[in-house]
């Protein structure tokens, strides 16, 4: 990816390879969000990647409007998200910046950490794991003079710099492999039945990118959104009984389950989208914890996340703020 900046300079300039630049964009948010998970990199660095993941899901939404404002004749539109995704990119969006291995000469090191000493990795790649469970070897973030990354600091628990592009804006709609029918719009539910209110879990960890009640352009986000790798292992967050899991999504959420639950007598719902899997099938009892599916790109998204949406009601009931059931 060292020639990222360039890629996406020329795609501009000729209106070409547009298609290639939104898959590199995409592979490098995708192994950002590897990085973010890694333990060799300080919780200082993972701020970093924070910041430039949010910066590469923009530069990859400007760009798509670019070009389907082009395919579409909209010229001086097309023009200005141009300018928009060059300005972004010269001022330091697109930066060389290295990550650096550094090995901590101790008993638990080992030939694999000396030989990964002071090795650099370009920033958009994926940076090795540590190689045995003792290791203390650290990675880290050298940043060009030039660039902004370290003008502000991120956090997971509060970031809200990068509002996730409205479900219906994608620049790669996975085609749907319906393995199940669409849900019936009045279904009927049986749900396991519990005497206590049982505490709700997240379905997974990693950094919210899209708020509930965020505007979209034609809708009000329902959910949240929360982005790690494709194939993270989603959990459910309660117990409950699967009403559906396939791919015939009519809301842009691609492959998705959906799962009843009972709190305090009363039937929620819990969605999950934008899934590269699903290892349950509608119909059957599940319990808290239990991996359901992986987390993919799949259907109206615009990078590798996990969107949920929490429902009082059965199945298109009333959503609500995911963190009255489970804090974020």
């Amino acid at each position: 990816m060292a020639n990222l900046k360039e890629k996406i300079l020329q795609a501009l300039k000729y209106n070409k390879q547009v298609d290639m630049v939104l898959d590199d964009l995409s592979i490098s948010q995708e192994n950002l969000l590897k990085n973010y998970s890694n333990p060799a990199i300080k919780q200082k660095d993972k701020n970093k990647i924070l910041k430039k993941f949010n910066t590469l899901k923009n530069i990859e939404k400007s760009i798509y409007c670019f070009n389907k404002l082009s395919e579409n004749d909209y010229s001086q539109d097309a023009e200005e998200e141009k300018e928009n995704v060059e300005t972004v990119v010269l001022k330091g969006g697109i930066s060389y910046n290295k990550y650096v291995w550094h090995f901590e000469n101790s008993e638990d090191t080992c030939d694999i950490c000396k030989s990964l000493d002071g090795q650099e990795f370009d920033f958009y790649d994926e940076v090795p794991q540590r190689p045995h469970p003792n290791c203390k070897c650290t990675v880290e973030i050298i940043e060009e003079t030039n660039s902004n990354d370290n003008s502000e600091t991120y956090t997971i628990e509060n970031d809200n710099i990068t509002k996730v592009p409205s479900e219906s804006q994608n620049p790669r709609t996975s085609a749907p492999q319906s393995t199940s029918k669409t849900p019936h719009p009045n279904p009927v539910l049986k749900v396991p039945q519990q005497t206590q209110p049982q505490k709700w879990i997240k379905p997974c960890n990693g950094p919210i990118v899209g708020h509930y009640g965020e505007p979209r352009s034609t809708h009000v986000h329902n959910g949240i959104d929360i982005a790690v790798p494709i194939g993270t292992p989603i959990k459910a967050v309660a117990d409950g009984k699967v009403y559906y899991a396939g791919a015939n999504d009519p809301n842009g959420y691609g492959k998705y389950v959906i799962i009843t639950h009972t709190q305090n007598g009363k039937i929620v719902t819990s969605e999950y989208g934008h899934l590269s899997s699903w290892n349950v099938q509608a119909g059957q009892s599940i319990k808290q914890g239990q991996i359901i599916a992986k987390s993919g790109n799949t259907g109206h998204s615009q990078g590798p996340h996990l969107h949920i949406t929490i429902r009082e009601g059965a199945y298109k009931g009333i959503p609500v703020n995911p963190n009255k059931y489970f804090n974020y």
